[in-house]
């Protein structure tokens, strides 16, 4: 197995923070929106442990309360899975039709770390000094759900499922009926993703506003002094680094997760703390993204609209 490098370690840490794959700062979820029926309708999902979701919003840390302004148009954990679980329920409905017993497993059993795209809590790099202090600068594993795994399918039912045969690396389209039945369009996936509304979800625009706005708030002079004041703070604890994504560096000879990399990045909270850097870059970055939205408005509304006219489509199918 190749070895990480130092390089590979900053790029995973900072593609978590701004991929990893819902409101206006300081405001909470407009009545009557995909929030209220994202809610309502995971309330009623069984089998599935939402103790185990990542907050919407960061609930402790540096980064407690905060929520950035293109948050409101970006697809929550909770939305994805309501809809997921639509999707799949969908997926069973038709399989049954041709007379396959097929269950997937529920959606929201092998939930991420984070809630949306803009993963406050690691933004601006680690700001949980609880989960600092017992993972460094690894990251809590929930591990699947019982349950969780996907059931074995014979090759008509893959077939049927996805639309189309497999033979070997090779892929072809189905035949357009099985034992007299036609086959949708893109098999029952297919389907059920049409009806419930997710083939035309798109959110390249506000994942790349997000990733924008990071990278060119990072660049203002702001931003830049509390980096730097962080960066003798770090040092003054015996730590030679320049910005808060290559702390991780710092573990390369141990671990992310090992006694040293606990030590190192309670030393990174406790210095980000000090200098006010989490607040001083949210604002800038908050900033940022006003502008954004206020250049790209249509397009943002455009997409959240047909988000939420989906959410609420999979919140009325869930309700049966």
């Amino acid at each position: 197995m190749r070895r990480s490098t130092s390089r590979d370690r900053r790029l995973a840490l900072i593609a978590m923070t701004v991929l990893a794959g819902t409101v206006m700062a300081g405001c909470g979820p407009e009545e009557g929106t995909a929030d209220d029926a994202a809610s309502s309708a995971a309330r009623s999902l069984e089998n599935v442990d939402r103790s185990k979701w990542p907050e919407a919003t960061p609930e402790r840390g540096l980064a407690k309360g905060l929520t950035l302004p293109l948050e409101r148009y970006m697809q929550t954990y909770e939305q994805r899975v309501v809809l997921d679980q639509a999707v799949r329920d969908l997926q069973t409905e038709c399989m049954a039709g041709f007379g396959f017993d097929f269950r997937p497993p529920p959606a929201g059993a092998t939930p991420p770390p984070n809630a949306n795209d803009a993963n406050m809590e690691r933004r601006y790099g680690i700001t949980d000094r609880v989960v600092a202090e017992r993972y460094g600068y690894g990251i809590p594993e929930n591990g699947p759900q019982t349950g969780s795994s996907s059931p074995e399918l014979t090759e008509a039912a893959g077939m049927v499922l996805s639309g189309s045969v497999r033979t070997g690396k090779k892929e072809s389209p189905a035949p357009r009926s099985f034992q007299g039945k036609d086959i949708p369009e893109g098999g029952c996936t297919g389907w059920a993703k049409r009806k419930v509304g997710v083939e035309g979800l798109d959110f390249s625009l506000v994942s790349r506003l997000n990733y924008e706005s990071l990278a060119q708030s990072q660049e203002s002079p702001q931003v830049q002094r509390a980096i730097g004041a962080w960066s003798r703070c770090m040092k003054g604890k015996g730590y030679e680094v320049a910005i808060p994504f290559e702390a991780i560096d710092l573990t390369n000879d141990t671990g992310i997760d090992s006694d040293k990399a606990v030590t190192i990045a309670v030393a990174d909270i406790d210095c980000k703390k000090s200098v006010d850097l989490v607040p001083v870059w949210f604002r800038v970055d908050s900033g940022i993204q006003r502008d954004q939205i206020e250049k790209h408005q249509l397009a943002l509304e455009e997409s959240r609209k047909k988000n939420e006219v989906a959410i609420k489509a999979a919140e009325k199918m869930l309700r049966g």
